[in-house]
């Protein structure tokens, strides 16, 4: 974010800086043609015959010393702003590094015969997620894959898309198969507003107001303010209205209504149908975006002999958190008994009362054939205790 931020700034001086040029050159050109067309017009009115007089011939030298003079101005102005677009190429290349393959020393496994089947499966279900069947049809024919052609996760994407696009119809019939389950969610209102406005726009106050009636009763007790602000946006959809005030603005535009609506739509559908609000590509790349910095800074100040050990080959050095939207991702298992991680010859195991241990903590805490569980009263056996896997 900081190399971001770094990069914005300088973005942004060549941007006024071009801007301020512009207006600069654009009011300083309108003022020659301004005093050539006028000596221009004064000419014409002379007989073609007739020498300019040492007036005339002074307007025209001072004219076009101050052509020449502005010409030299801008050309250095110009070479000026050429300068400060250079800086910020060399500030994109100071602030991002185009190659992480020291930090990141095996993604080049990703091309692996054995991973690459896995890398192609995960983006034809990206695919598929997004909604584009057609082109995870050809990577899967193309690449032999298998991948799941028509999921519910397709399904939401679709509604959503709608939504982005002012259409709330498929939403609201997908909800209203599920409306018990939507008793708490704030969805079923903004979807009803939406479509309300929508009304508004398309066939009138008095189709939206009706529409109102028949299905803003059921949401006034929970909603009350929101519905309260939707009803007078409405006094501002009838032709002829003025402008909105600026806190109906977001109401009144169906492009930032239809976005609003599309995120709360997968955010609450998702969690309804207990489905990731990514796929596993798409989380991949989140969760790998806020690494990478992350990776490299450390990498940067990790040069003593003493600090290199830390960098083990499956694991990471450092904990990076991944924000709300990054979901959550556990690279390693530490057992809670002998705060140790796990590995492969010291997997997780989970007990039989759904607790879970490392295999050596298991060993160690079995009595023969009998094994208290250390975080409740169950007994049960060592042979009970099943292992488990990460993917």
């Amino acid at each position: 974010m900081d190399s971001c931020l770094g990069v914005e700034q300088d973005l942004d001086k060549a941007t006024t800086k071009f801007t301020a040029l512009n207006d600069h050159a654009k009011k300083v050109l309108e003022d020659i043609l301004n005093q050539v067309q006028e000596l221009k017009k004064e000419f014409a009115q002379l007989p073609s015959d007739t020498p300019l007089s040492q007036s005339q011939l002074k307007t025209v030298n001072d004219l076009t010393a101050s052509v020449k003079q502005n010409v030299f101005q801008l050309s250095t102005e110009h070479r000026e702003l050429h300068a400060t677009v250079s800086k910020v190429g060399k500030s994109i290349d100071r602030h991002f590094i185009a190659d992480y393959a020291a930090v990141a020393p095996k993604a080049e496994t990703f091309c692996s015969d054995a991973n690459r089947p896995i890398m192609e499966q995960a983006i034809a279900q990206h695919l598929y997620r997004q909604g584009l069947d057609e082109v995870g049809d050809s990577l899967v024919t193309e690449a032999g894959v298998t991948a799941e052609r028509g999921s519910t996760f397709a399904q939401l994407q679709r509604c959503a898309a709608a939504l982005a696009d002012g259409d709330p119809a498929p939403a609201l019939a997908w909800a209203a198969a599920r409306d018990s389950d939507l008793a708490h969610s704030p969805l079923p209102f903004a979807l009803h507003r939406m479509q309300a406005l929508k009304l508004a726009r398309e066939e009138g106050v008095c189709a939206a107001i009706a529409y109102a009636r028949l299905q803003f009763p059921a949401h006034a007790a929970r909603h009350e303010r929101q519905l309260q602000a939707a009803v007078c946006a409405l006094a501002w959809c009838s032709p002829g209205a003025p402008p909105p005030p600026p806190h109906y603005a977001q109401l009144l535009d169906p492009r930032a209504l239809g976005a609003e609506a599309a995120e709360l739509f997968v955010r609450e559908a998702c969690a309804l149908l207990r489905l990731a609000p990514h796929s596993p590509l798409a989380g991949a790349v989140l969760a790998g975006a806020r690494v990478l910095p992350a990776l490299h800074d450390i990498r940067a100040k990790m040069s003593h002999p003493h600090v290199l050990a830390a960098w083990a080959d499956d694991e990471l050095p450092l904990e990076v958190e991944l924000g709300e939207e990054g979901g959550g991702y556990h690279s390693v298992f530490a057992c809670p008994i002998l705060r140790q991680q796990a590995s492969e010859h010291n997997p997780p195991m989970r007990l039989l009362c759904g607790h879970v241990i490392s295999r050596d903590a298991l060993n160690k805490l079995a009595m023969g054939v009998k094994l208290k569980c250390p975080y409740c009263p169950m007994e049960q056996s060592p042979s009970e205790a099943r292992q488990i896997y990460f993917s």
